[in-house]
């Protein structure tokens, strides 16, 4: 197996170009390192985390601008995420052990496309768009087109993800990420749930309601049916159930050694309720009844 530790995304693209699906780009390593051991060994490795510019986390215009070599412990510990963005830090503080989120990265969680990815659902709802680097130049993809199944994104073999933009929800918004596992933060999840609400000027109204579902799908997905039956209306118990149905509805999960699609089905009923009655407290001061 060669090893390459390009020091420009120019070189890393070359490298990429010359091996394609015989390369693999690693970072952390925190999931790269587990296939070598337990699957077949790549051509080649593509170390990226030497090239600067890749790991910062700042302010851009209406939002945040997050490089792709950005572990998930940076994101965790930045002000920055924890003020403007407290869903992506929610996600990222439950993310594996400490030992995971210190090496993990950003980039190698989104490249990864795992249906159960901890930050992909909440980056999915806070409508983030990915900034990919390609030879032939740069394209910049919404977060609902990027992921085409498990472990594939629109980056193919030839692609780099550079940084990510997530801008920031209204003021007045909450948002929260309902991660269900058989040992917490420290497993992946069964189901996780993110949603985002925000209400009318009056409190009294879901102007914008934002829900995505991870590990009930081939991808991480926004559960738009179910956005269009709250949105505009005062919520109330009835209605908060029936998104739940409505929210199972749109999954599509699989039964496998971690949970059976039936009991996924539930889980994804039970969050979505809990999801919008928290975030309409929150929002609001109100209970929904």
């Amino acid at each position: 197996m060669d090893y390459f530790e390009p020091k420009t995304v120019s070189e890393a693209l070359s490298l990429l170009a010359k091996f394609g699906d015989q390369a693999k780009i690693i970072a952390g390593g925190t999931d790269v390192m587990v296939d070598i051991k337990y699957r077949e060994e790549p051509g080649c490795l593509v170390n990226i985390k030497r090239i600067p510019g890749l790991n910062a986390i700042e302010e851009n215009g209406a939002g945040l601008r997050i490089g792709s070599l950005v572990t998930i412990r940076e994101m965790e510990t930045s002000q920055l995420v924890r003020e403007r963005l407290p869903l992506l830090w929610e996600a990222s503080h439950q993310f594996a052990s400490l030992q995971i989120r210190n090496t993990a990265t950003i980039g190698g969680n989104i490249c990864r496309a795992s249906p159960s990815g901890e930050t992909l659902t909440p980056l999915l709802v806070l409508e983030a768009k990915a900034k990919l680097a390609f030879s032939d130049g740069e394209k910049t993809e919404a977060f609902d087109s990027l992921f085409q199944g498990p472990g594939q994104t629109r980056l193919g073999a030839a692609g780099l993800l550079a940084n990510i933009e997530v801008p920031y929800p209204a003021k007045n918004s909450c948002a929260v990420y309902l991660k269900h596992a058989v040992r917490g933060a420290m497993d992946i999840a069964i189901v996780g749930v993110a949603v985002l609400v925000t209400p009318d000027v009056a409190n009294a109204q879901l102007q914008d309601v934002r829900i995505g579902l991870g590990a009930v799908a081939p991808t991480p997905i926004r559960a738009a049916k179910t956005e269009a039956l709250v949105r505009g209306k005062s919520p109330n118990a009835a209605l908060v159930q029936e998104a739940g149905r409505m929210a199972v509805s749109e999954s599509s999960p699989i039964s496998d050694q971690r949970s059976s699609a039936e009991y996924r089905r539930w889980i994804v009923e039970a969050l979505t309720r809990r999801g919008l009655e928290q975030c309409w407290k929150a929002a609001t001061g109100k209970e929904v009844v």
